[in-house]
């Protein structure tokens, strides 16, 4: 068997650089913490009154429309998340009155009014 000069050497280098790394140590580990919220600074939000005007919303169309709860228990917030999502393009709607149902409402379009009903209020939009 013929041993080359220059293999032994090699083999002797790389030897001796694995010898002298060290592996490093694992790091401890920092604990996962998870921040507490922060309550809302406006608390629970109130229910508006029948003829309470909420806000307006950006209609289909391009338009604006003002949303008004029109009779029984509801939230502004709550109105306008309705309508923000009967308004959304990617909302699909039934038929030329435009049927929608978003969570307990149900909502649909004749001529420029949309009125949305749920078993404990009515809320509608208007020019």
């Amino acid at each position: 068997m013929v041993v080359r000069p220059a293999f032994v050497l090699l083999a002797l280098i790389a030897a001796a650089g694995c010898a002298s790394q060290r592996h490093p140590q694992a790091r401890p580990s920092a604990s996962l913490v998870i921040p507490t919220p922060s309550p809302s600074p406006t608390g629970r939000p109130r229910l508006a009154r029948p003829g309470a005007e909420c806000g307006q919303v950006t209609t289909v169309t391009g338009g604006r429309a003002t949303v008004q709860v029109v009779r029984g228990r509801t939230t502004c917030v709550e109105a306008m998340r309705v309508f923000e999502k009967y308004n959304d393009p990617d909302t699909p709607a039934e038929g030329t009155a435009g049927l929608v149902v978003i969570g307990h409402w149900t909502c649909g379009t004749k001529g420029t009014i949309t009125t949305c009903t749920s078993k404990i209020a009515t809320i509608r939009t208007h020019p």
